[in-house]
């Protein structure tokens, strides 16, 4: 009972004692007493009630009770007592006031919750005691004192402790508490789990315990040893002694599954906190990160880099060892058509068994990779000193891998044969890179897709010299770009006598060998995509000749023409690319024209008519180059803007010889006008071939006939002849040109 509540307890018995015992008259004395008791009741620092014990009626209440309870002296002399109590504990009041009118309780110290008149519950303390008891029946002080402060930071005491319990179940952190003497102490749900346990802690010293989590007793020992040396640092030198630095551990629980687990720990005054870590999420991790940085998502095997790295360090134990390797290149035939046919999904489940065929075939002995596409490379190590009998085993049983891959794939519910070009690249102690090898390989399996597919071809040593020599060239053209080796030669083209355009033609002037032919470097230029940026170079150089040439009377009308790769021609930023050259010099579009080939249109038609359209618009005009060498198709003629269609040189130069080369280039001259394009055509050389295409309503072309082509400065040169000397075939001769052909 606090010291308050008591101190009034008894001051108000006392005076009540005294008023009560005065009797007879009112005197001085009860007066005194009187007075002093009302200001006593009504003055207190907490609420005071008087309270029939017989009948629970409140018979007299203080100013401070009112407050409390939020109720007038007048509204709660009309109230039981019991009233005001939460629900819960009414009958258990009622049972101690009876015990209170009958005399078998004096005093009562409870704590109670009030609701006040706004429905609000108020936390109290009351302290009862029998005040008088005579023939009125007995009379009860309570003395209430508002404990809601005191209740708030209790509850706040015990939810922040609740609260505390429930963050440290739920840390994803197997927390133990080890006391001094090995007992177990506290543990989390998190410590069951990883120590196998499900919900029950068997009763076991930390020491029996961790001998049957670890198994092995030189570990066990070990971590024993840890302890010990902790506890013998003095923590008052070093703040990170009793410290367990977390140790990774394969532990097998109670449940018997072994589990990767990080233990540490901190050594405390009482004893030990354990805490374990789960590493099984991390370990997954690390193994899906693994697998997607070095096998292939959709076959599960090795990927190129994976690859790539066991072959360097094959080539580099050969070496040493004086041993043969090989590695075998694997291509399905056709299988873009055998994709289109059967669909992604079905195409990516055969990609899937050839995988696995290959696996059951060679298992563990051979790396086998998917190279990427339809491609999978295998590596073979120490095929012996000799690389002849490496090369005759490895042939007799690649014959007996082609022979199991010729049994027919079930996709799907679909049975499917596929044939392959393999390529095999056989090396030991040359000093060669993975790269070089692999390009080996993969220039043997070319020539196996040349000799019609379906065979084997090893790559001839002979190869290794181009191998090396299209590695120097590839470099070399990197540094002729950045060093302006390249320039453009201007062909003219002529109509009707008269010089109205060239086309540009690429020419590498290489700083050693001089110039290089275009037969040369575009195609590896095609193949490392080098004809990208050597496009994008042409196509500013054009525009920048043409912006030259308006300054000039006599070249102002010319149109330049210049050849564009597929590769350039289908990349995102072609048009993009097209319209900031001519912007960068202020060309006028309906003086370029660009020239494309059928094989470009034979990969995206919807691509290459939009691209076509776009530039159109902006006058840019279009070429089919090469006409009737590919797979001409009507199709390409009638959906895409071209404006003139190019007679391929092979035809023209037996138009007067082969009646089918004459009848060809008809065909393509009344094709071409009967859809209202113009037609030119390349590769004239006599004045024979001119007339005979004039007979025939073709009046455009180009070749050695009026001039090969040449530097800018020749080619305006010839253009000034040709104005004054309509006739083509003195123009080739002309001292003024220096020498044109």
């Amino acid at each position: 009972m606090s010291s308050l509540p008591q101190r009034m307890l008894v001051a108000i018995r006392s005076l009540w004692s005294r008023r009560h015992g005065a009797g007879g008259r009112p005197t001085a004395v009860l007066r005194e007493a009187e007075a002093r008791f009302g200001q006593l009741f009504e003055q207190a620092a907490v609420g005071v009630a008087h309270v029939d014990a017989g009948q629970g009626r409140l018979l007299q209440v203080n100013r401070r009770f009112c407050d409390i309870v939020g109720y007038t002296a007048q509204e709660l002399r009309q109230m039981q007592a019991l009233d005001m109590l939460h629900a819960d504990e009414v009958e258990g009041d009622k049972e101690l006031m009876r015990r209170m009118a009958v005399g078998e309780l004096k005093e009562l110290h409870l704590e109670r919750r009030l609701r006040c008149k706004s429905g609000e519950l108020v936390w109290v303390d009351i302290h009862v005691c029998v005040l008088s008891e005579g023939e009125e029946g007995v009379r009860l002080l309570s003395l209430v004192q508002d404990a809601s402060d005191r209740y708030l930071l209790r509850q706040l005491r015990s939810d922040g402790v609740r609260h505390l319990r429930s963050v440290i179940q739920r840390l994803p952190l197997g927390l133990a508490m080890v006391e001094t003497g090995g007992r177990f102490a506290y543990w989390n749900d998190e410590f069951l789990r990883l120590a196998g346990h499900g919900s029950r802690w068997p009763s076991m010293d930390w020491q029996s315990w961790w001998g049957a989590m670890e198994g092995d007793p030189q570990k066990v020992q070990r971590m024993q040893r840890r302890l010990e040396a902790e506890r013998s640092r003095p923590r008052s030198e070093d703040p990170t002694a009793g410290a367990l630095k977390p140790e990774e551990y394969e532990l097998r629980g109670r449940d018997g599954v072994r589990r990767c687990i990080m233990v540490g720990g901190l050594l405390l005054d009482e004893g030990c906190l354990l805490i374990l870590q789960d590493q099984s999420q991390y370990k997954l991790a690390e193994e899906e990160i693994h697998r997607l940085a070095f096998y292939d998502p959709l076959t599960g095997l090795p990927n190129r880099r994976l690859l790539v790295d066991r072959l360097q360090q094959c080539l580099g134990s050969s070496r040493r060892r004086l041993r043969c390797g090989a590695v075998l290149l694997l291509d399905a035939d056709n299988f873009k058509s055998l994709n289109d046919s059967l669909g992604l999904e079905k195409g990516d489940a055969l990609l899937r068994q050839i995988g696995q065929r290959l696996v059951q075939l060679w298992g563990e002995t051979v790396t086998i990779s998917r190279y990427g596409g339809d491609d999978f490379v295998m590596l073979f190590e120490d095929l012996g000193a000799d690389s002849v009998q490496a090369a005759a085993h490895l042939e007799g049983e690649i014959q007996r891998m082609r022979a199991a891959l010729r049994e027919p794939f079930s996709v799907v519910g679909q049975s499917c044969r596929v044939t392959f070009s393999v390529g095999i690249n056989i090396f030991g102690d040359q000093d060669m890179g993975s790269d070089e090898v692999l390009r080996g390989a993969e220039m043997a399996m070319y020539q196996a897709k040349g000799q019609g597919r379906n065979t084997l071809q090893f790559f001839d040593p002979e190869l290794q010299a181009v191998l090396r020599a299209r590695t120097a060239m590839e470099q070399e053209m990197h540094e002729g770009l950045a060093q302006s080796q390249f320039v453009l030669h201007y062909q003219p083209q002529v109509e009707r006598g008269r010089i109205v355009g060239a086309e540009g033609l690429l020419r590498w002037k290489h700083p050693r060998r001089g110039f290089i032919s275009p037969n040369a470097f575009i195609p590896l230029a095609e193949e490392t995509g080098l004809i990208q940026p050597l496009g994008e170079w042409v196509l500013n150089e054009a525009c920048r000749q043409l912006q030259a040439w308006s300054r000039l009377p006599q070249m102002q009308e010319m149109v330049l023409a210049v050849n564009v790769s597929a590769r350039q021609f289908h990349m995102d930023q072609f048009v993009d690319q097209v319209l900031q050259a001519m912007n960068a010099h202020g060309v006028n579009p309906y003086r370029l024209k660009l020239e494309l080939t059928e094989s470009l249109l034979l990969s995206d038609m919807d691509d290459t008519a939009a691209k076509m359209a776009q530039l159109k618009a902006y006058g840019v005009g279009f070429a089919l180059d090469d006409f009737g060498t590919g797979y001409s198709s009507l199709v390409y003629l009638k959906r895409l803007p071209l404006d003139q269609l190019k007679i391929d040189s092979s035809f023209v130069r037996d138009v007067l010889s082969d009646a089918n080369d004459a009848a060809i280039a008809r065909t393509i001259v009344a094709l071409g006008t009967s859809l209202g394009l113009q037609v030119m055509a390349e590769g004239v050389e006599t004045e024979a071939q001119r007339r005979f295409l004039e007979v025939h309503q073709c009046h455009a072309w180009q070749g050695f006939l009026s001039s090969p082509p040449v530097p800018v400065e020749r080619f305006e040169a010839l253009v000034q002849l040709a104005a004054q000397q309509p006739m083509p075939q003195t123009w080739g001769r002309s001292q003024d040109l220096g020498g044109v052909q």
